[in-house]
């Protein structure tokens, strides 16, 4: 009985520190746990998404309608220059006619329409630059008012040279040329120099409003260039339809 006694206290001395010992009567347990969110706490981060979400949707069609009218009002802004700049400078009648000038042909792309007095020109009916040119440079006596409908020269890429004519921007214009008559009588070095200012002297005035939507009504968007023109506007002797052109380089000559 000795012998086995101490033989069974060395294998005790013997084994592992860090081990439970073989013939231990004490079982080890796992306490460890994992904690996890709660249905509360799931039901408040998905409230605090949701209203997140409606802040945004709500602003951004504010947004998208500043974006727009910025957009149009750029293209306004750069279109009305360019016409008022073409009408100044106009064309010198004997170089006018059919084949004679293509720098203005592209506006055939852009012009829907030009109203002079009565007469309505479709797009059908502007076959050039010129033509355009000469009907928008129309002098305003007699009723003669021009009003133009016209999309963006300086849009989107999608809406060039005649693309995607359903949606693009549009806006009107009304074009008003009368001759001078603003000069009081004290700034006048001679009474003669009067009619000298109305025949030699125009006062040109664009008027846009956009957008025009497609029942033709027209939105709050409004902008008015003006310029004075110095020379003749002389109408060009051919055709069915008269057309008007500035002469900057031709004045006419009275004896003061």
């Amino acid at each position: 009985m000795n012998i086995a006694t101490a033989h069974f206290k060395n294998r005790i001395a013997r084994a592992p520190s860090g081990e439970p010992h073989p013939h231990s009567s004490h079982p080890s347990h796992a306490a460890s746990s994992q904690a996890g969110f709660t249905m509360i706490e799931i039901a408040i981060a998905l409230g605090v998404i949701g209203f997140a979400l409606v802040a945004i949707i709500g602003i951004l069609p504010a947004g998208l309608n500043v974006q727009r009218d910025t957009h149009q009002d750029i293209i306004v802004g750069q279109d009305g220059p360019f016409f008022l700049e073409a009408i100044r400078n106009g064309g010198p009648i004997l170089t006018v006619g059919s084949g004679t000038s293509t720098s203005l042909d592209f506006l055939t792309n852009y012009v829907d329409s030009i109203t002079v007095g009565g007469n309505t020109y479709n797009k059908n009916n502007l076959a050039s630059g010129q033509m355009i040119l000469g009907l928008l440079s129309t002098p305003s006596a007699q009723g003669n008012f021009v009003t133009a409908q016209i999309r963006g020269l300086t849009g989107v890429a999608t809406e060039q040279n005649g693309s995607n004519t359903v949606s693009a921007f549009r806006y009107k214009m009304d074009v008003d040329i009368e001759p001078f008559n603003s000069a009081s009588s004290a700034s006048l070095d001679s009474p003669n120099e009067a009619p000298l200012l109305q025949n030699n002297l125009y006062e040109l005035r664009l008027k846009f409003s956009w957008p025009v939507r497609p029942n033709g009504s027209v939105g709050p968007g409004r902008q008015t260039y003006r310029a004075l023109v110095s020379g003749q506007l002389l109408p060009y002797p051919g055709g069915a339809t008269t057309l008007w052109f500035f002469q900057p380089n031709t004045y006419t000559n009275l004896n003061l």
